[in-house]
């Protein structure tokens, strides 16, 4: 099985990698949780600013990055589901209904489950919190 397994490669026009090299490669959540917080970051304040088509982008391109550290790292789909078809499910219906109020509730709920799981996954250390100000990199508000 192994040597059929060495011979499966592929190059990228510089070099060549085994199967392995390429599954070593995938981003883990050390690398992805960063973008989901800040897709986290956005939703929060593109709802604040009813731009909700923004809001909905972001959980959508959120939820995708979840289930790519669900595949690399299935150890953590025992926290990573609930929160996704609980949690995010919440923030992801209010935002369908226009629901600041609603949102808000939800997303700040969601918030802490999402720190209680970190504690659960043995990451106390990693805290997530809405930051004061809405990103530099994107324009919250409604475009016309």
């Amino acid at each position: 099985m192994s040597e059929a397994k060495d011979k499966v490669q592929g190059y990228n026009g510089h070099a060549y990698f085994s199967i392995d090299d390429i599954a070593a490669m995938l981003p883990g959540p050390a690398r992805l949780m960063h973008e989901i917080g800040t897709r986290w970051w956005k939703i929060y304040y593109a709802s604040q600013e009813t731009n909700w088509p923004l809001a909905e982008y972001e959980i959508k391109e959120m939820e995708e990055l979840f289930e790519i550290c669900m595949v690399t790292r299935p150890k953590y789909v025992q926290w990573m589901e609930p929160f996704l078809h609980q949690d995010v499910k919440a923030v992801k219906d209010a935002v369908k209904k226009k629901d600041w109020k609603g949102f808000e509730a939800a997303y700040h709920l969601a918030t802490k489950n999402a720190n209680d799981y970190h504690k659960a996954a043995n990451k106390p250390l990693i805290h997530w919190k809405l930051p004061a100000m809405p990103p530099p990199d994107m324009e919250m508000k409604p475009l016309a």
